[in-house]
């Protein structure tokens, strides 16, 4: 596995062509040193690059040119100026460099969208491998790092049914629900992202890391909006919960206590318009609290996989159909007779008229679907799908 790390994390040489910046130039290094700034605000710092004309402007201001803003508090001022002496532009730039981590501070087109008008957005984002295709509808899974193993089970099929449809499982990369839903997206070949609460190469927690290689060593990634080198705090937590179900269309709550970090990234979720799912669980059971409190609340009920995909528009019904007939191995001439059935009842002549093909092989596919549960007979020789 180890040779296959830094795989995903490589940028392509058409994107670094079209990035020059991100071979050298002067504009996001300073926009980097300007991400360094954690005890002024992301928005504070976007206004002031707004004000200043940029982050390498800002970063050769005076001191006077700073106060003649007046923008500036004088704590800010002295913090700037203090930042000013003690970050190497260059060397913390070929550092970054070495790592092959991306910066993508929110100035850059390939910021994500997702992100940009949510409350308070990172300024900007470190990422190693890729980041969610936009194009693509997402579902977040989050719920309980000391899960039982029935929601761990749930979330692994969560994870890989999703990726068995083509869509990108985004969690946190924490033991429990979000390690199983991870998990069950690689199991099935799909794409998976994790947001940290850590620098993007710093693996929390250290358990998940064979989890964190095999997501680089495919075509997922890692995310997080702190510097590379960050260790994790419980304050880092809670912030980067907005950023997973902002890059989510969906966010699922497998389990959750009543008070726990997955309420928190379900309460982002509604404040940025997203729909939000809950996995219902037992009576009293502490681990289904939260999941029922949200029920409560107007959460939808998750109790079906495949009606849930449905029901949000991110699979459409045929979708979900020919996944199943895939499963099943259809034969030809099997699948050729279910497609050509609808919901209304239709005889068996129009069959082998609109298929060409002769009496017996009809009956004998029909005779297979109607095993399989796919098709009825309505009444005699009439035949339809179930729906």
């Amino acid at each position: 596995m180890g040779e296959n790390v830094d795989r995903g994390s490589r940028m392509p040489e058409d994107v670094a062509a079209e990035r020059p910046d991100m071979e050298g130039g002067n504009d996001l290094k300073y926009e980097y040193w300007m991400a360094s700034l954690y005890r002024i605000s992301d928005n504070r710092r976007r206004q002031s690059c707004l004000i200043c004309g940029g982050a390498e402007k800002l970063y050769r201001l005076s001191e006077n040119e700073m106060r003649r803003l007046h923008y500036f508090t004088e704590e800010e001022i002295h913090y700037i100026r203090e930042s000013r002496k003690g970050f190497d532009i260059e060397g913390e730039w070929e550092r970054l460099r070495q790592k092959e981590i991306r910066f993508l501070p929110c100035s850059q087109e390939e910021y994500p969208a997702r992100l940009r008008h949510i409350y308070d957005p990172p300024y900007a984002l470190y990422v190693k491998g890729s980041l969610p295709d936009a194009a693509k509808k997402s579902v977040a899974v989050v719920g309980a790092r000391a899960c039982s193993e029935y929601g761990r089970g749930v979330a692994r099929l969560l994870g890989k049914t999703l990726a068995e449809h083509g869509v990108p499982v985004i969690s946190g990369l924490a033991i429990g629900i979000d390690s199983a839903s991870h998990a069950g997206a690689l199991s099935a070949g799909g794409d998976t992202f994790a947001v940290l609460g850590s620098g993007c190469d710093v693996c929390y927690p250290r358990t998940s890391a064979n989890l964190y290689l095999n997501i680089l060593s495919g075509s997922g990634g890692i995310l997080s909006e702190l510097a590379p080198g960050t260790q994790p705090l419980p304050q880092f937590f809670p912030r980067r919960n907005r950023i997973i179900s902002a890059l989510a269309d969906v966010v699922v709550v497998v389990e959750a206590k009543k008070r726990s970090g997955s309420l928190i990234t379900a309460d982002c979720a509604i404040d940025q318009g997203k729909d939000v799912f809950a996995v219902p669980g037992r009576f009293r059971d502490s681990l289904s609290e939260g999941c029922n409190h949200l029920i409560e609340q107007g959460a939808g009920i998750l109790y079906d996989i495949e009606n849930f995909l449905k029901n949000t528009g991110i699979v459409s019904d045929s979708e979900i159909m020919e996944k199943k007939l895939d499963k099943l191995s259809l034969a030809k001439e099997e699948r050729l007779v279910y497609s050509n059935l609808d919901f209304n009842p239709k005889f068996i002549d129009m069959i082998i008229e609109e298929t060409g093909l002769n009496l017996l092989t009809v009956l004998h596919a029909l005779d297979f679907l109607k095993k399989k549960q796919l098709v009825q007979e309505t009444f005699q020789n009439y035949f339809c799908k179930i729906l």
